[in-house]
């Protein structure tokens, strides 16, 4: 008999259906592990991929619906569990993983494709120090990136409130999920092509979680768009002891929200102590300033109407050796004029020319001499007066003030004692160069 006789006929369709059922019902759900390879997301919001080992690949989908519930983004290279149910694809004769619930495959093996991702990312420069933007002092106002609801947003509000009160502007984003990735990096670019109000300073925030959790803020694309901000960014999402990406990729990192916003805000408390011990201070420097120049300040006033005297009086000596020249100058042409006239009485006409030459030239030597012994007289004189300008110039006000004194008026009048100026009064003080108002406190 031949055995061929008897099979079962089928079409195409009535086959495919059967082993359709058949696989359906015997792999009901099933979980299987494996790597992720060939990544397709389709722009239905599809997700089409494989999943592999040494020897073998199944083809995956994970459906538009189950998408936002994953906690990972799918890539090459990742090693996975999947949950899911086995089907068919009759138009194909292929069969298929229908994906319901993807989570990394052992922590070991998502911190070593951490590691090698870092380890590439360093390589290319992305957490170098010397590239870090420089975070405001007193940031007018600050973005945040966060969750508009829980605990983490409310933590930041507060200590701002309590800190010193700054503008907030927050971008609400998912922190988890499928769509937390697409949130952040929309958040980032949100404040940076913001114009008006535009922020000082970005804090993304999170509150912790597991590795898987954070997972998103470890993503490349994350890790490109913080480094390209032009606006400084502060990581705050995890614990003290959870390192991602993205801490090390931002201005800075902060191990908690709360210390993200004191590690940028200064304490208004702590600045007001410190302004209050600087008025302390300079009211010391100020006190101790007059002090030490009170005395000189008197030393230089006694001194000034005694050199003024000195030079007065050098004034009316050198008046009185230029009258004595105009004396003499005026003595030796009338003496020389009576000279002439006896000379011309005395001699013949003929004899009268030579003996005018002779007599002019010895009155012009002694002329001469006489000259050069007054300019020499002169000189002297005038190097005593120039000592003496430069004695004043010194003692002067004004070249005292070029030495790092000053002078104090109140109503233009000089303070010579601090018991002159009363409390609240204004008063004006004159240094080298400039003038400045001040108030007695």
């Amino acid at each position: 008999m031949n055995i061929l006789s008897n099979i079962e006929k089928f079409t195409v369709s009535q086959l495919n259906y059967s082993i359709k059922n058949l696989i359906e019902n015997k792999f009901q759900i099933v979980s299987v592990i494996g790597e992720v390879s060939q990544v397709k997301k389709h722009g239905s919001g599809h997700i089409y991929f494989s999943l592999k080992d040494e020897d073998s690949v199944i083809s995956a989908i994970c459906w538009r619906s189950v998408v936002p519930r994953l906690n990972i983004n799918l890539e090459d290279g990742i090693k996975v569990e999947i949950k899911g149910k086995v089907t068919t694809y009759s138009q194909q004769s292929k069969y298929q993983l229908i994906v319901q619930q993807i989570v990394f495959e052992g922590e070991g093996n998502l911190l070593k494709l951490l590691e090698q991702r870092k380890r590439r990312l360093a390589e290319l420069g992305f957490f170098d120090e010397s590239k870090k933007k420089e975070i405001s002092k007193f940031p007018n106002s600050i973005g945040v990136i966060t969750s508009e609801s829980g605990a983490v947003i409310k933590d930041i509000i507060h200590r701002v409130s309590d800190r010193f009160p700054t503008k907030l502007l927050i971008y609400p984003s998912n922190v988890q999920g499928e769509k937390c990735l697409d949130d952040i990096i929309r958040g980032i670019e949100y404040f940076n092509i913001k114009k008006d109000n535009s922020v000082d300073v970005i804090i993304i925030a999170r509150g912790g979680g597991s590795l898987e959790d954070l997972m998103p803020f470890n993503e490349e694309l994350l890790v490109k768009k913080i480094f390209e901000s032009k606006i400084p960014i502060v990581s705050a999402v995890g614990h003290e002891t959870d390192y991602t990406l993205c801490d090390l990729v931002s201005d800075l990192r902060a191990p908690t929200p709360s210390a993200a916003v004191e590690m940028i805000l200064p304490n208004r408390k702590e600045i007001l102590i410190r302004l209050l011990d600087s008025e302390s201070k300079l009211k010391k420097i100020f006190a101790h300033f007059f002090d030490n120049h009170k005395l000189s300040l008197k030393l230089l006033s006694s001194k000034i109407p005694e050199l003024l005297e000195t030079v007065n009086n050098h004034f009316q000596e050198l008046d009185y050796h230029e009258q004595g020249l105009k004396n003499f100058l005026n003595s030796v042409f009338k003496n020389m004029k009576i000279h002439l006239y006896r000379v011309i009485q005395k001699f013949s006409p003929s004899n009268l020319s030579n003996m005018v030459k002779l007599e002019l030239s010895k009155v012009l030597n002694n002329f001469e001499k006489s000259t050069f012994f007054i300019n020499q007289n002169l000189d002297t004189k005038k190097e005593r007066f120039n000592s003496k300008s430069k004695e004043l110039s010194i003692l002067s006000y004004k070249q005292t003030l070029k030495r790092g004194f000053a002078v104090i008026r109140k109503e233009d009048v000089i303070i010579k004692n601090d018991l002159e100026i009363k409390h609240n009064d204004k008063i004006e003080i004159e240094f080298a160069t400039s003038k400045t108002k001040a108030k007695k406190i």
